[in-house]
Formats: structure tokens, C-alpha cells, sequence
């Protein structure tokens, strides 16, 4: 999927060292990413981390590229992929702290959107975050999803608390508003 500012495509177990160089052991990306996972505290802990996402069932990983400078920028992921559903989860998204801002996760956003909706018969997208991640939370209500509440005790975080999730979702109704926000977004 490519973009005027990134590029998604598969993840590799390569990318857990381009990504390692550009984020190190920043424990403001990790603390957020990972599903309970240990936190990576090398280029090689991250190779594990990838090669599980890269195997899991019902999931597809991408690398987030950012065209201008073509490094390997962070990952995103498409979850809980149900067919018979027409469901998909957006998630597992982190972007190295110095290409944050500007539009990159917006445009990420809009071409994995694009792809559900318009070639993969989607009708609902969820996209969750940990109920205390507002920079998180803030980004995805950013792009137009809908808070649908709280699921407390969700799951088991890495440094053993319980962590509550805001669920949010984009449902195929929704699309062609949200398309023009975030195509409004992007042309800023």
C-alpha cells in the first residue's frame, strides 16, 4: 500500500534492526506496544517479538516506510482478521519518535482503511488502545473512529497490571465521512 508519504508493506524480520537503530530501547514506544510481549531491550528481542507477529494467525504486519528518506519508520498490523465477519483490527501501531507528527499515521490509517473498505469487503474496523495511552486515544478518535466504551481488565500488560481498553470502530457506513476527514486532514 502505497501513499504520498509512506509506503506499508510486510513486515520482515529484517525490520526488527532498521526499526531498533531508529528507536532503541525508548521506553515510551515499547511501554504501549507489544501484547504482554517482554519489553525488547535489543535489535535482537525484537527479532523474536516480529517473528511471532510475523507468524501469528488471523494477522497481517506491516512496515511503515516513510517515503522521503525510505527508512523503515515503525509497524502497524491488521488484527483479528475475520472473513466470514468482514472484521478487521487496526493495530499494533508504534512510529519511531522522531518522524512523529505530521501525517504519517494519518495516512497509514487511510490506506489500511481504504484497503478494508474498498478491496476487501470490510464492514466494521475495530482499533483499540490501552485506556491510559491518550496520545493513542487522540490519534485514533484524530481519524474519525468511534468510541464504543471501556472493557476493563482486558488483559495482562508486561508489567503486571490489568489494563482496561477504549475500543473505538470505523463501521462501512462511516466510510466515505471518514474518508473525506482524513483525506482533509492530509491535504493541511
Amino acid at each position: 500500500m502505497k501513499g504520498n508519504i509512506v509506503t506499508l508493506r510486510p513486515l520482515t524480520l529484517d525490520d526488527a534492526g532498521l526499526l531498533w537503530d531508529e528507536i532503541g530501547d525508548d521506553p515510551n514506544t515499547w511501554r504501549w506496544v507489544g501484547s504482554g510481549a517482554p519489553m525488547p531491550t535489543s535489535d535482537s528481542d525484537l527479532r523474536v517479538e516480529f517473528e511471532r507477529k510475523i507468524n501469528r494467525q488471523g494477522a497481517e504486519y506491516f512496515a511503515v516506510i516513510d517515503n522521503k528518506t525510505q527508512k523503515v519508520i515503525g509497524s502497524t498490523a491488521f488484527l483479528d482478521i475475520r472473513p466470514i465477519d468482514h472484521h478487521f483490527e487496526i493495530g499494533s501501531t508504534f512510529i519511531a519518535p522522531s518522524f512523529r507528527g505530521g501525517n504519517r499515521n494519518v495516512e497509514a490509517k487511510l490506506l489500511m482503511l481504504t484497503e478494508v473498505f474498498e478491496n476487501r469487503d470490510g464492514v466494521r474496523v475495530t482499533i483499540k488502545a490501552n485506556a491510559k495511552n491518550v496520545a493513542s486515544r487522540r490519534a485514533i478518535e484524530k481519524i474519525g473512529a468511534k468510541l464504543e466504551g471501556l472493557l476493563r481488565n482486558q488483559r495482562l500488560e508486561r508489567d503486571g497490571t490489568w489494563r482496561t481498553a477504549a475500543y473505538h470502530s470505523i463501521i462501512v457506513e462511516e466510510w466515505p465521512e471518514t474518508k473525506a476527514k482524513l483525506l482533509h486532514l492530509l491535504a493541511k
